[in-house]
Formats: structure tokens, C-alpha cells, sequence
């Protein structure tokens, strides 16, 4: 769960261009949720069904497009899923939900 978070803080620093990072856990239903919300530039809306996608990079920053693809893989493998929403009043809110241990 480490690097998923290191990740996806990694991202909203160098492409998202975000000076703040805010870090919340809570319940919802069946599921855990670890949301991870930064005010930058956000993410378009028509990118968004994309980001998660092997080999999709976006911008001028070089990355290798894997960096998100590795998170939802890895979030699969624990059972869980990631997505991502607005953050309001700018930004993007990644959200990594795994099932509750009963």
C-alpha cells in the first residue's frame, strides 16, 4: 500500500502541480476508503476513463505512463479498485477502496 500511495502522491506533485495533499480514511458500505485529494491542475474529463490505462502518459513531464496502471493492478490484486473524481474547488481526488475485513 506503500508505493500505491507514494504513487499517486508522486503524481499529483509533478503532473497535477499541487502544493497541498489531503489524506483521508473512512467506511463506506462493504468497502474501506483512502482518499487522496490535491489542488492542481486536475485531470480533464475526457482523460479520466484513460489514465489507468499500460503505457498512457499525458503532458511534458516524461513520465512512462505505468505509474497509475501499476496502482489499479495493484489495487485488484488486494481486492479493491481505484477511481478518480473532481476536487472541489480544483484538483483530483483518487480514491482507493479495499474491502472490510469481517
Amino acid at each position: 500500500m506503500n508505493s500505491i500511495i507514494d504513487n499517486i502522491i508522486s503524481n499529483a506533485v509533478v503532473h497535477g502541480k499541487t502544493d497541498r495533499i489531503d489524506i483521508k480514511i473512512g467506511g463506506r458500505g462493504e468497502y474501506c476508503e483512502i482518499r487522496i485529494a490535491d489542488y492542481g491542475v486536475g485531470i480533464p474529463e475526457e482523460l479520466k476513463a484513460k489514465i489507468f490505462g499500460e503505457g498512457f502518459a499525458y503532458g511534458e513531464t516524461g513520465g512512462t505512463g505505468l505509474g497509475l496502471y501499476i496502482v489499479k493492478k495493484a489495487m485488484e490484486t488486494y481486492g479493491g479498485h481505484v477511481r478518480v473524481e473532481d476536487n472541489t474547488p480544483r484538483g483530483a481526488v483518487f480514491v482507493l477502496a479495499l474491502r472490510k475485513v469481517r
